[in-house]
This record gives C-alpha cells, structure tokens and sequence, in this order.
C-alpha cells in the first residue's frame, strides 16, 4: 500500500537530499532533520511508502555517515520485509534502484536481528 501511487522511489531520495541540506545550511543535526520529516510527511508513514522512506534516508545517512540508530532500527525491519515480499507495489525502475541502495547499506553497516518483522 502507497500513500502517493505517484511518488517513485526516485523522488524519495530526492526529497531526502533535499532536507539533508538542512544540516548544512542551518547547522540542524541529522536528527533534527528526520524529526521534521516526520512532522512534514506524516501521511507517507505507512505500507511500502513508509519502507521506501526509510531506505532512502538511510542510505543518504549510511553514505554520508550519519546513520542514527533510530532509523538503523527502522531499516532492520523494512530491509528484510522488503526481501521477504511484503511490499509488492513496487515497479521494476524502483525495485532496480532500491536494490542498489539496499546493497550499498548492507556493506556498511549490519542490521539488527529483530524479533518480529510482522509490525
């Protein structure tokens, strides 16, 4: 399930990196960031929408080395639900790039092994 059917995973990261600059432009901590999208994008927070905003921020995080270990937490649920097959809206394009993405955290940082993956 999609909050917006028309927002690819692509304009995912692009909002992300756009927020990112936050951090540069006004100093605001990563975590800071993410609490005011959550604020801004609260209507996105579910289903495979909420795993595709996840995963983009945590490979802009992982790849600028500023993973928080909340969104680490939040990875180690939606990274193995999303190879489980729990989100199946997800176009060949996007997948092509999640999967980049989902490879590129994997070699920098080891998930968490969590009890449940149900939600």
């Amino acid at each position: 399930m999609r909050a917006e059917d028309d927002l690819t995973y692509q304009e995912y990261k692009d909002r992300v990196h756009d927020a990112m600059n936050l951090i540069e432009f006004y100093g605001w901590t990563p975590r800071q960031v993410t609490d005011w999208m959550t604020e801004e994008d609260n209507e996105l927070l579910i289903g495979t929408s909420e795993a595709l905003w996840i995963i983009s921020i945590g490979a802009y995080e992982v790849e600028h080395d500023i993973l928080e270990e909340r969104v680490l937490e939040q990875l180690s649920y939606h990274i193995p639900r999303y190879e489980m097959g729990k989100y199946n809206d997800i176009t060949p394009e996007e997948r092509e790039l999640l999967e980049k993405d989902i490879a590129f955290i994997r070699s920098k940082v080891e998930l968490w092994k969590l009890k449940s993956y149900d939600g």
